[in-house]
């Protein structure tokens, strides 16, 4: 299979982007194998450190490999990773990528962490991705502080100083779906962003499930090339086990968690051919 930064590069030439998934339930890792033998494209598929707590990133890397057997293109990614020791575990274990969250930290404490965790990580496999944040990525319902915003000039310090892969951009997207009001990217100031650093660098949009395809197409013309969906899989999951118990009648857990998965599946699919070439181009 392809390497990730192959495909990444691949992706960035073609002006394209894969979808990164985050897995909260064995359902979701289930519905994501279902949706990619119907569509064979590339995802990432990603933890968090409370869904890694919960499932176990060194399970999820068991069923992730038992797919790529039967020939599904998934990566695996560390989502928000706190904890170094951890995230270098995850690399000598075999993950595509990791990601590192320093968006708790002040700028100069980020920039020395983020150079010396992407040395080890490298050291350990020159192959792998890192993902870094440096910018704090505001959640929906919160007051949205355009002082967190990724700066073009930190930005372009940050990638000189931190040879990281991959940047997580901060420029108006959202953790969470807006259900009230439609979110909106500062495409002005990702341009500006996109104009700062290195032309290798590439991009991550968070909060991917409340973005217009509009704002996620331009946003891929800027050098965009993952975008994490995690809400619409939670919410879809949430209702639709909801309904189940309070429809189904059955001694058998399967009985509802079946539903659950077609319904999941449905979201997948929409997700995946959203970014397929045809889509895209």
């Amino acid at each position: 299979m392809t390497s990730l930064l192959q495909l990444l590069a691949s992706l960035r030439s073609q002006k394209l982007a894969v979808p990164a998934f985050n897995i909260d339930s064995w359902e979701i890792f289930q519905s994501i194998v279902r949706s990619l033998r119907a569509h064979p494209l590339p995802c990432i598929v990603q933890l968090s450190a409370g869904e890694d707590k919960f499932v176990e990133a060194e399970n999820l890397f068991l069923l992730a490999r038992r797919a790529r057997i039967d020939g599904l293109p998934i990566y695996l990614n560390m989502d928000h990773g706190q904890d170094p020791t951890r995230l270098l575990s995850l690399v000598k274990l075999g993950f595509d990528m990791v990601h590192l969250d320093l968006s708790g930290k002040d700028y100069v404490t980020a920039v020395a962490q983020a150079r010396d965790f992407v040395k080890s990580a490298k050291s350990i496999n020159p192959q792998v991705i890192v993902e870094t944040e440096f910018n704090h990525i505001n959640l929906v319902g919160t007051d949205v502080d355009p002082s967190s915003w990724t700066d073009p000039a930190q930005a372009s310090e940050f990638a000189l100083t931190t040879k990281t892969d991959l940047l997580a951009v901060s420029i108006g997207n959202l953790h969470g779906v807006n259900t009230l009001a439609p979110e909106k990217l500062d495409l002005t100031l990702l341009s500006a962003i996109r104009a700062a650093v290195p032309e290798s660098l590439n991009f991550t949009l968070h909060g991917g499930s409340g973005l217009s395809r509009e704002d996620i197409t331009a946003a891929i013309a800027q050098g965009v090339v993952k975008i994490n969906i995690n809400t619409d899989l939670r919410l879809q999951c949430k209702q639709s086990l909801l309904r189940e118990i309070n429809s189904t009648k059955s001694d058998k857990i399967y009985d509802y968690l079946s539903p659950v998965i077609d319904d999941l599946t449905t979201i997948i699919n929409q997700k995946l051919l959203q970014f397929s070439p045809q889509n895209l181009q």
